[in-house]
Protein backbone atom coordinates (compact mmCIF):
# COMPACT_ATOMS: atom_id res chain seq x y z
CA UNK A 1 0.00 0.00 0.00
CA UNK A 2 1.39 3.37 -0.99
CA UNK A 3 0.41 6.74 0.32
CA UNK A 4 0.72 9.90 -1.67
CA UNK A 5 2.36 12.65 0.31
CA UNK A 6 1.49 16.10 -0.94
CA UNK A 7 4.50 18.34 -1.10
CA UNK A 8 3.95 22.05 -0.74
CA UNK A 9 4.32 23.99 -3.97
CA UNK A 10 4.12 27.66 -4.86
CA UNK A 11 3.99 29.71 -8.04
CA UNK A 12 6.92 31.99 -8.69
CA UNK A 13 9.71 33.09 -10.99
CA UNK A 14 13.45 32.44 -11.00
CA UNK A 15 15.63 35.41 -10.04
CA UNK A 16 17.48 36.72 -13.07
CA UNK A 17 20.51 37.52 -10.92
CA UNK A 18 21.00 34.72 -8.34
CA UNK A 19 18.55 32.08 -9.71
CA UNK A 20 16.58 31.85 -6.42
CA UNK A 21 12.84 31.13 -6.45
CA UNK A 22 10.72 34.27 -5.91
CA UNK A 23 7.04 33.79 -5.05
CA UNK A 24 4.64 35.96 -7.01
CA UNK A 25 1.89 37.95 -5.26
CA UNK A 26 -1.73 36.83 -5.50
CA UNK A 27 -2.69 39.69 -7.82
CA UNK A 28 -0.14 38.49 -10.41
CA UNK A 29 -1.17 34.83 -10.00
CA UNK A 30 -4.80 35.73 -10.62
CA UNK A 31 -3.97 37.32 -13.98
CA UNK A 32 -2.42 34.13 -15.32
CA UNK A 33 -4.71 31.11 -15.30
CA UNK A 34 -3.06 27.70 -15.56
CA UNK A 35 -5.41 26.44 -18.31
CA UNK A 36 -4.42 29.14 -20.82
CA UNK A 37 -2.64 27.85 -23.88
CA UNK A 38 0.93 28.96 -24.56
CA UNK A 39 -0.03 30.73 -27.78
CA UNK A 40 -2.73 32.87 -26.19
CA UNK A 41 -0.60 33.82 -23.16
CA UNK A 42 2.34 34.95 -25.33
CA UNK A 43 0.22 37.56 -27.07
CA UNK A 44 -0.89 39.22 -23.84
CA UNK A 45 2.07 38.64 -21.53
CA UNK A 46 2.32 41.34 -18.88
CA UNK A 47 5.39 42.60 -17.06
CA UNK A 48 5.75 43.08 -13.30
CA UNK A 49 8.65 43.86 -10.95
CA UNK A 50 9.70 41.66 -8.04
CA UNK A 51 12.48 41.94 -5.48
CA UNK A 52 14.49 38.78 -4.72
CA UNK A 53 14.50 37.73 -1.04
CA UNK A 54 18.11 36.52 -1.33
CA UNK A 55 20.04 39.16 -3.27
CA UNK A 56 17.53 42.04 -2.75
CA UNK A 57 17.70 43.05 -6.43
CA UNK A 58 14.56 44.09 -8.26
CA UNK A 59 14.06 42.93 -11.83
CA UNK A 60 11.18 42.90 -14.35
CA UNK A 61 9.51 39.54 -15.10
CA UNK A 62 6.83 38.43 -17.56
CA UNK A 63 3.71 36.50 -16.58
CA UNK A 64 4.74 33.71 -18.95
CA UNK A 65 7.88 33.14 -16.81
CA UNK A 66 5.77 32.02 -13.83
CA UNK A 67 6.34 28.34 -12.97
CA UNK A 68 5.56 25.95 -10.08
CA UNK A 69 8.29 25.41 -7.46
CA UNK A 70 8.47 22.64 -4.86
CA UNK A 71 8.75 23.57 -1.20
CA UNK A 72 7.77 26.72 0.63
CA UNK A 73 8.75 30.27 -0.37
CA UNK A 74 11.46 32.03 1.60
CA UNK A 75 10.50 35.05 3.65
CA UNK A 76 12.04 38.36 2.69
CA UNK A 77 14.51 39.81 5.15
CA UNK A 78 14.94 43.56 4.86
CA UNK A 79 18.57 44.62 4.46
CA UNK A 80 20.06 46.80 7.16
CA UNK A 81 20.02 50.49 6.32
CA UNK A 82 23.36 52.25 6.60
CA UNK A 83 23.73 55.21 8.91
CA UNK A 84 23.56 58.61 7.19
CA UNK A 85 26.94 60.09 6.29
CA UNK A 86 26.13 63.70 7.18
CA UNK A 87 24.37 64.28 10.46
CA UNK A 88 23.41 67.79 11.46
CA UNK A 89 22.54 68.76 15.03
CA UNK A 90 18.85 69.31 15.79
CA UNK A 91 19.28 73.01 16.56
CA UNK A 92 21.38 73.86 13.52
CA UNK A 93 20.72 73.69 9.83
CA UNK A 94 22.97 73.22 6.88
CA UNK A 95 23.77 76.55 5.27
CA UNK A 96 23.38 77.04 1.56
CA UNK A 97 24.97 79.66 -0.61
CA UNK A 98 22.76 82.67 -1.35
CA UNK A 99 22.70 84.01 -4.85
Amino acid sequence: MTTDIERPTFRGVECLHCKAAIPVPAIVRSRQTPNESVESSQGKSQVFNLRCPNCHKEKPYRTREIVDFDGTPETMVAPERPAPLHWYPQDGMARTAKA
